[in-house]
Protein backbone atom coordinates (compact mmCIF):
# COMPACT_ATOMS: atom_id res chain seq x y z
CA UNK A 1 0.00 0.00 0.00
CA UNK A 2 1.41 3.15 -1.36
CA UNK A 3 1.56 6.19 2.06
CA UNK A 4 -0.07 8.75 1.95
CA UNK A 5 1.13 11.85 -0.64
CA UNK A 6 1.10 15.33 0.03
CA UNK A 7 0.76 17.72 -2.84
CA UNK A 8 0.98 21.61 -2.91
CA UNK A 9 -0.80 23.71 -5.71
CA UNK A 10 0.80 26.40 -6.36
CA UNK A 11 1.80 29.80 -8.47
CA UNK A 12 1.94 33.62 -7.54
CA UNK A 13 0.47 34.60 -10.69
CA UNK A 14 -3.10 35.19 -9.76
CA UNK A 15 -5.86 33.47 -12.48
CA UNK A 16 -4.22 30.59 -13.51
CA UNK A 17 -6.87 27.85 -11.43
CA UNK A 18 -5.20 27.38 -8.71
CA UNK A 19 -7.80 26.94 -6.31
CA UNK A 20 -10.20 25.79 -9.30
CA UNK A 21 -7.90 22.47 -9.26
CA UNK A 22 -7.49 21.97 -5.73
CA UNK A 23 -11.10 22.21 -5.36
CA UNK A 24 -11.86 20.09 -8.55
CA UNK A 25 -8.73 17.74 -8.74
CA UNK A 26 -9.46 16.44 -4.86
CA UNK A 27 -13.22 16.31 -5.55
CA UNK A 28 -11.93 14.25 -8.89
CA UNK A 29 -10.01 11.44 -6.05
CA UNK A 30 -12.65 11.29 -3.97
CA UNK A 31 -15.00 10.44 -6.93
CA UNK A 32 -12.28 7.93 -7.66
CA UNK A 33 -12.35 6.04 -4.20
CA UNK A 34 -9.24 7.98 -2.81
CA UNK A 35 -9.74 9.40 0.28
CA UNK A 36 -8.85 12.98 0.72
CA UNK A 37 -8.16 15.82 2.60
CA UNK A 38 -7.99 19.23 1.01
CA UNK A 39 -6.19 22.07 3.13
CA UNK A 40 -7.26 25.80 2.09
CA UNK A 41 -4.24 27.73 2.99
CA UNK A 42 -5.03 30.90 1.24
CA UNK A 43 -6.10 33.57 3.28
CA UNK A 44 -8.71 34.65 0.81
CA UNK A 45 -10.50 31.10 1.52
CA UNK A 46 -12.36 30.66 -2.17
CA UNK A 47 -11.70 26.96 -1.52
CA UNK A 48 -13.33 27.08 1.71
CA UNK A 49 -16.41 29.28 -0.20
CA UNK A 50 -15.84 27.21 -3.12
CA UNK A 51 -17.13 24.15 -1.47
CA UNK A 52 -19.78 26.01 0.07
CA UNK A 53 -18.17 26.20 3.79
CA UNK A 54 -18.38 29.33 5.59
CA UNK A 55 -15.10 31.40 6.22
CA UNK A 56 -16.22 32.62 9.41
CA UNK A 57 -16.58 28.79 10.41
CA UNK A 58 -14.89 27.69 14.29
CA UNK A 59 -12.76 25.16 12.43
CA UNK A 60 -9.98 26.86 10.78
CA UNK A 61 -6.52 26.29 9.31
CA UNK A 62 -5.66 29.18 11.58
CA UNK A 63 -5.47 26.81 14.36
CA UNK A 64 -3.28 24.80 12.95
CA UNK A 65 -0.46 27.38 13.94
CA UNK A 66 -1.55 27.49 17.83
CA UNK A 67 0.55 25.33 20.46
CA UNK A 68 -3.02 24.27 21.53
CA UNK A 69 -5.05 23.38 18.62
CA UNK A 70 -5.56 19.74 17.48
CA UNK A 71 -5.45 18.87 13.74
CA UNK A 72 -8.28 16.47 13.92
CA UNK A 73 -10.97 19.15 15.58
CA UNK A 74 -10.43 21.47 12.25
CA UNK A 75 -11.40 18.96 9.86
CA UNK A 76 -14.73 19.41 8.25
CA UNK A 77 -16.42 16.67 6.09
CA UNK A 78 -17.67 18.10 2.39
CA UNK A 79 -20.45 17.15 0.61
CA UNK A 80 -18.24 15.65 -2.28
CA UNK A 81 -17.33 11.42 -1.73
CA UNK A 82 -14.25 11.23 0.24
CA UNK A 83 -13.42 14.62 0.54
CA UNK A 84 -12.24 16.50 4.00
CA UNK A 85 -11.55 20.23 4.41
CA UNK A 86 -9.99 21.86 6.86
CA UNK A 87 -11.11 25.40 5.76
CA UNK A 88 -8.89 28.27 5.98
CA UNK A 89 -9.40 32.09 7.73
CA UNK A 90 -8.58 35.73 7.14
CA UNK A 91 -6.47 35.96 9.95
CA UNK A 92 -4.13 34.08 8.07
CA UNK A 93 -2.61 37.20 6.44
CA UNK A 94 -1.97 38.59 9.93
CA UNK A 95 0.03 35.08 10.74
CA UNK A 96 1.36 35.80 7.39
CA UNK A 97 3.46 39.17 8.29
CA UNK A 98 3.36 39.14 12.27
CA UNK A 99 4.08 35.72 13.08
CA UNK A 100 6.53 35.48 15.98
CA UNK A 101 7.56 32.04 15.16
CA UNK A 102 10.12 31.05 12.80
CA UNK A 103 9.33 27.02 12.62
CA UNK A 104 8.39 26.70 9.40
CA UNK A 105 7.75 22.35 10.25
CA UNK A 106 4.22 23.67 11.97
CA UNK A 107 2.16 22.80 9.56
CA UNK A 108 4.22 19.67 8.86
CA UNK A 109 4.19 18.77 12.15
CA UNK A 110 0.24 19.16 12.72
CA UNK A 111 -0.67 17.21 9.16
CA UNK A 112 1.80 14.37 10.64
CA UNK A 113 -1.04 13.51 13.43
CA UNK A 114 -3.71 12.81 10.66
CA UNK A 115 -2.13 11.76 7.86
CA UNK A 116 -2.24 8.31 7.37
CA UNK A 117 -5.97 8.99 7.27
CA UNK A 118 -5.81 9.53 3.85
CA UNK A 119 -4.50 8.95 0.24
CA UNK A 120 -3.92 12.26 -0.23
CA UNK A 121 -3.82 15.57 1.23
CA UNK A 122 -4.20 18.69 -1.21
CA UNK A 123 -3.07 22.34 -0.01
CA UNK A 124 -3.95 25.04 -1.64
CA UNK A 125 -1.78 27.50 -1.41
CA UNK A 126 -1.50 31.63 -1.46
CA UNK A 127 -0.79 33.36 -4.45
CA UNK A 128 2.10 34.95 -2.04
CA UNK A 129 5.68 33.28 -1.53
CA UNK A 130 5.43 33.99 2.58
CA UNK A 131 5.63 31.97 6.00
CA UNK A 132 2.26 30.12 5.44
CA UNK A 133 3.22 29.39 1.99
CA UNK A 134 7.11 28.26 3.15
CA UNK A 135 4.89 25.77 5.84
CA UNK A 136 2.50 24.46 2.75
CA UNK A 137 6.30 23.70 0.55
CA UNK A 138 7.96 22.02 3.43
CA UNK A 139 4.65 19.67 4.48
CA UNK A 140 4.39 18.66 0.74
CA UNK A 141 5.81 15.54 -1.04
CA UNK A 142 5.52 17.73 -4.39
CA UNK A 143 4.14 20.82 -5.88
CA UNK A 144 1.65 20.84 -8.55
CA UNK A 145 1.98 23.88 -10.59
CA UNK A 146 -0.93 25.28 -12.81
CA UNK A 147 0.51 27.68 -15.70
CA UNK A 148 -1.94 29.53 -17.56
CA UNK A 149 -2.24 29.21 -21.37
CA UNK A 150 -1.00 32.70 -22.27
CA UNK A 151 2.65 34.03 -23.48
CA UNK A 152 2.77 35.51 -19.91
CA UNK A 153 3.17 31.91 -18.10
CA UNK A 154 6.29 31.89 -17.10
CA UNK A 155 5.37 35.02 -15.55
CA UNK A 156 6.44 34.37 -11.92
CA UNK A 157 7.19 30.29 -12.55
CA UNK A 158 11.33 31.17 -12.24
CA UNK A 159 10.57 32.99 -8.91
CA UNK A 160 8.70 29.57 -7.83
CA UNK A 161 11.64 27.74 -9.11
CA UNK A 162 14.14 29.15 -6.65
CA UNK A 163 11.67 29.18 -3.74
CA UNK A 164 11.71 25.22 -3.87
CA UNK A 165 15.55 25.34 -4.73
CA UNK A 166 15.41 27.22 -1.68
CA UNK A 167 12.96 24.87 0.39
CA UNK A 168 14.96 21.77 -0.51
CA UNK A 169 18.01 22.63 0.62
CA UNK A 170 17.34 24.07 3.45
CA UNK A 171 13.98 22.35 5.35
CA UNK A 172 12.74 19.74 2.87
CA UNK A 173 15.07 17.53 1.14
CA UNK A 174 12.88 15.15 -0.80
CA UNK A 175 10.14 18.04 -2.09
CA UNK A 176 9.93 17.76 -5.74
CA UNK A 177 7.82 18.93 -8.72
CA UNK A 178 4.44 16.96 -9.27
CA UNK A 179 4.03 18.31 -12.39
CA UNK A 180 3.33 21.48 -14.60
CA UNK A 181 -0.98 21.57 -15.46
CA UNK A 182 -1.64 23.50 -18.72
CA UNK A 183 -5.39 25.73 -17.85
CA UNK A 184 -7.42 27.69 -19.40
CA UNK A 185 -6.98 26.01 -23.41
CA UNK A 186 -8.64 27.31 -25.93
CA UNK A 187 -8.90 25.65 -28.94
CA UNK A 188 -10.04 29.14 -30.87
CA UNK A 189 -6.81 30.80 -30.02
CA UNK A 190 -3.98 29.53 -32.43
CA UNK A 191 -1.41 30.84 -30.30
CA UNK A 192 -2.65 28.53 -27.53
CA UNK A 193 -1.24 25.39 -29.62
CA UNK A 194 2.23 26.84 -29.79
CA UNK A 195 2.24 27.46 -26.33
CA UNK A 196 1.85 24.28 -25.20
CA UNK A 197 4.66 23.30 -27.61
CA UNK A 198 6.97 25.73 -25.87
CA UNK A 199 6.14 24.32 -22.77
CA UNK A 200 6.68 20.97 -23.73
CA UNK A 201 9.53 21.45 -25.22
CA UNK A 202 11.41 23.09 -22.54
CA UNK A 203 9.77 20.76 -19.48
CA UNK A 204 9.20 17.85 -20.83
CA UNK A 205 7.97 15.32 -19.08
CA UNK A 206 6.87 17.64 -16.27
CA UNK A 207 3.92 18.80 -18.26
CA UNK A 208 0.64 16.50 -17.54
CA UNK A 209 -1.15 15.30 -20.61
CA UNK A 210 -4.13 16.34 -19.34
CA UNK A 211 -5.16 20.18 -20.40
CA UNK A 212 -7.97 21.93 -18.56
CA UNK A 213 -9.80 23.81 -21.50
CA UNK A 214 -11.77 26.98 -20.76
CA UNK A 215 -15.24 26.34 -19.60
CA UNK A 216 -18.16 28.27 -18.50
CA UNK A 217 -18.96 25.96 -15.64
CA UNK A 218 -15.77 25.88 -13.94
CA UNK A 219 -15.95 29.07 -13.25
CA UNK A 220 -19.55 29.25 -12.13
CA UNK A 221 -20.07 26.05 -9.81
CA UNK A 222 -17.43 27.47 -6.80
CA UNK A 223 -20.54 30.43 -6.54
CA UNK A 224 -23.15 27.66 -5.92
CA UNK A 225 -20.29 26.45 -2.98
CA UNK A 226 -19.83 23.13 -5.03
CA UNK A 227 -17.43 21.59 -7.37
CA UNK A 228 -18.01 20.69 -11.03
CA UNK A 229 -18.80 17.54 -10.57
CA UNK A 230 -21.82 17.95 -8.58
CA UNK A 231 -22.63 21.50 -10.45
CA UNK A 232 -22.14 19.64 -13.89
CA UNK A 233 -20.95 16.33 -14.38
CA UNK A 234 -21.62 16.48 -18.14
CA UNK A 235 -19.51 19.27 -18.77
CA UNK A 236 -15.79 19.03 -20.16
CA UNK A 237 -14.48 20.96 -17.02
CA UNK A 238 -15.93 17.42 -15.37
CA UNK A 239 -13.96 15.38 -18.09
CA UNK A 240 -10.60 17.27 -17.77
CA UNK A 241 -10.26 16.68 -13.94
CA UNK A 242 -11.36 13.40 -13.74
CA UNK A 243 -8.59 12.45 -16.31
CA UNK A 244 -6.20 15.11 -14.15
CA UNK A 245 -6.87 12.58 -11.16
CA UNK A 246 -6.74 8.95 -12.94
CA UNK A 247 -3.34 10.56 -14.87
CA UNK A 248 -2.16 11.40 -11.28
CA UNK A 249 -2.84 8.23 -9.48
CA UNK A 250 -0.95 6.45 -12.77
CA UNK A 251 2.01 8.37 -12.50
CA UNK A 252 1.78 7.23 -9.03
CA UNK A 253 1.37 3.74 -9.49
CA UNK A 254 4.32 3.60 -11.96
CA UNK A 255 6.20 5.52 -9.71
CA UNK A 256 6.90 8.12 -12.64
CA UNK A 257 9.60 10.14 -12.39
CA UNK A 258 9.45 13.62 -13.89
CA UNK A 259 12.96 14.72 -13.67
CA UNK A 260 14.14 15.75 -16.94
CA UNK A 261 14.32 19.19 -18.36
CA UNK A 262 16.25 19.78 -21.45
CA UNK A 263 18.67 17.06 -21.02
CA UNK A 264 18.95 18.15 -16.95
CA UNK A 265 18.10 17.04 -14.21
CA UNK A 266 15.20 19.42 -12.38
CA UNK A 267 17.88 19.75 -9.63
CA UNK A 268 20.51 20.99 -11.84
CA UNK A 269 18.26 23.28 -13.38
CA UNK A 270 17.31 25.26 -10.11
CA UNK A 271 21.13 24.73 -9.36
CA UNK A 272 21.81 27.23 -12.46
CA UNK A 273 20.20 29.89 -11.06
CA UNK A 274 22.17 31.35 -7.60
CA UNK A 275 20.03 33.99 -7.04
CA UNK A 276 18.73 33.60 -3.73
CA UNK A 277 15.35 33.96 -2.44
CA UNK A 278 14.69 35.86 1.68
CA UNK A 279 12.40 33.31 3.31
CA UNK A 280 11.80 35.13 6.70
CA UNK A 281 9.64 38.51 6.90
CA UNK A 282 11.49 41.73 7.22
CA UNK A 283 11.34 43.11 11.31
CA UNK A 284 8.61 45.15 11.94
CA UNK A 285 9.50 48.94 12.56
CA UNK A 286 7.24 51.27 14.21
CA UNK A 287 6.50 54.10 11.69
CA UNK A 288 2.67 54.90 13.03
CA UNK A 289 3.78 57.35 15.81
CA UNK A 290 4.78 59.96 13.00
CA UNK A 291 1.68 59.93 11.04
CA UNK A 292 -2.48 60.20 12.14
CA UNK A 293 -3.12 56.92 11.35
CA UNK A 294 -4.96 55.43 7.75
CA UNK A 295 -8.32 55.69 7.89
CA UNK A 296 -10.09 54.28 4.69
CA UNK A 297 -13.06 55.98 5.41
CA UNK A 298 -11.29 59.36 5.60
CA UNK A 299 -9.42 58.47 2.14
CA UNK A 300 -6.22 59.80 3.46
CA UNK A 301 -4.06 57.29 1.50
CA UNK A 302 -1.31 59.92 1.91
CA UNK A 303 -0.94 58.82 5.23
CA UNK A 304 0.35 55.02 4.06
CA UNK A 305 3.79 56.55 3.05
CA UNK A 306 6.23 55.21 5.07
CA UNK A 307 4.81 52.27 6.06
CA UNK A 308 6.01 49.32 6.35
CA UNK A 309 4.45 46.34 4.29
CA UNK A 310 3.14 44.72 7.75
CA UNK A 311 1.50 48.07 8.60
CA UNK A 312 0.07 48.23 4.82
CA UNK A 313 -1.35 44.74 5.04
CA UNK A 314 -2.85 45.93 8.91
CA UNK A 315 -5.15 48.23 7.34
CA UNK A 316 -6.07 47.09 3.96
CA UNK A 317 -5.30 42.95 4.11
CA UNK A 318 -2.82 41.41 1.66
CA UNK A 319 -5.59 40.52 -0.89
CA UNK A 320 -3.81 38.70 -3.98
CA UNK A 321 -0.32 40.69 -3.64
CA UNK A 322 3.00 38.78 -3.46
CA UNK A 323 4.74 39.91 -0.31
CA UNK A 324 8.26 39.77 -2.49
CA UNK A 325 7.19 42.74 -4.46
CA UNK A 326 7.85 45.82 -4.35
CA UNK A 327 4.54 47.25 -5.71
CA UNK A 328 1.23 46.04 -4.50
CA UNK A 329 -2.36 47.36 -6.23
CA UNK A 330 -5.85 47.25 -4.37
CA UNK A 331 -9.42 48.25 -5.22
CA UNK A 332 -11.02 51.45 -4.12
CA UNK A 333 -14.91 50.32 -4.76
CA UNK A 334 -16.06 53.86 -4.10
CA UNK A 335 -18.01 55.61 -7.05
CA UNK A 336 -16.57 52.22 -9.47
CA UNK A 337 -18.77 50.87 -11.87
CA UNK A 338 -18.18 48.22 -14.37
CA UNK A 339 -16.73 50.76 -16.41
CA UNK A 340 -14.53 52.49 -14.26
CA UNK A 341 -12.42 50.82 -11.86
CA UNK A 342 -10.50 52.92 -9.16
CA UNK A 343 -6.94 51.23 -8.14
CA UNK A 344 -4.29 52.41 -5.76
CA UNK A 345 -0.84 52.02 -6.28
CA UNK A 346 1.49 51.45 -3.60
CA UNK A 347 5.54 51.51 -4.21
CA UNK A 348 7.40 50.06 -1.65
CA UNK A 349 11.57 50.92 -1.00
CA UNK A 350 13.50 49.20 1.45
CA UNK A 351 10.33 47.91 2.55
CA UNK A 352 8.52 51.64 3.44
CA UNK A 353 5.80 52.90 0.98
CA UNK A 354 7.82 55.45 -1.42
CA UNK A 355 5.17 56.47 -3.58
CA UNK A 356 1.21 56.64 -3.93
CA UNK A 357 -0.90 56.58 -7.13
CA UNK A 358 -4.75 56.26 -7.65
CA UNK A 359 -5.84 55.66 -10.76
CA UNK A 360 -8.93 55.53 -12.50
CA UNK A 361 -9.50 53.18 -15.91
CA UNK A 362 -12.58 53.27 -18.14
CA UNK A 363 -13.72 50.21 -20.19
CA UNK A 364 -15.41 50.76 -23.51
Amino acid sequence: MLKTKTIAIANQKVGVGKTTTAINLASALGTLDQKVLLVDADPQANASSGLGVETISSKSLLKLFDEHGKTSEQIIQTHSPNLDLIPSSIKLADLEINNKSENVYKLKNALDEIKSNYDYLIIDCSPSLGYISINSFVAADSILIPVQCEYLAMEGLNKLLKTIKEIKANFNKTLDIEGLLITMYDKRLKHNQHIIGELKQYFKDLVFNTIIKRNVSLSEAPSFGTNIFDYKIESEGSDDYLNLSRELLTNRNAMKKTTQILGKNIHQIMDDNNESVTLETPKRKNHLKHFEPFDIKKKNYNKLKGLTKEEVIKSLGLVYNDIHSDTWMYRVSDRATVFRKNFLYLSFVNNQVQNIELRRFRRG
